[in-house]
């Protein structure tokens, strides 16, 4: 009898367990952090510089879509700061992650990257964008 009431009490505790995931079983979601800056080149009076002075883009909205098939999560944003830096918590997966600056009416800042979110740590992904100054 007392092993039957044991074996009822386990049960009933790892069945109500299992509904607590996320605090039973670790994090389910990860930390993408990073800065996001532009680097302007060239221009008329620097055309032989070969050095590029770099500077925080803020505003810029960065958006991540999982790259799984099988899910359909639409993009999650985030947007830099003053000093072009951004902080998202994201569930795992790969993510192809796309920039618009402000103002940005072209659809976008050249290019994509792919970041792997992994539960319960922080990644680091930084972006620079270069322009070219007459």
């Amino acid at each position: 009898m007392f092993a039957r009431a044991l074996i009822a009490c386990l049960l009933v505790a790892g069945l109500a367990g299992c509904g607590a995931g996320p605090s039973l079983f670790g994090p389910t979601t990860g930390t993408v952090t990073g800065h996001v800056q532009l680097r302007a080149c060239g221009g008329a009076y620097r055309a032989g510089t070969t050095s590029c002075p770099t500077h925080p883009y803020a505003g810029v909205t960065l958006t991540f879509a999982l790259t799984s098939a099988a899910d359909t999560v639409s993009g999650q944003p985030a947007t830099t700061d003053s000093s072009g830096s951004y902080r998202i918590d994201l569930k795992t997966g790969t993510y192809t992650v796309r920039a618009s600056g402000p103002g940005d009416q072209v659809g976008g800042l050249a290019g994509a990257r792919e970041v792997v979110v992994v539960a319960g740590k922080t990644v680091t992904a930084d972006f620079v964008y270069t322009i070219q100054l007459l």
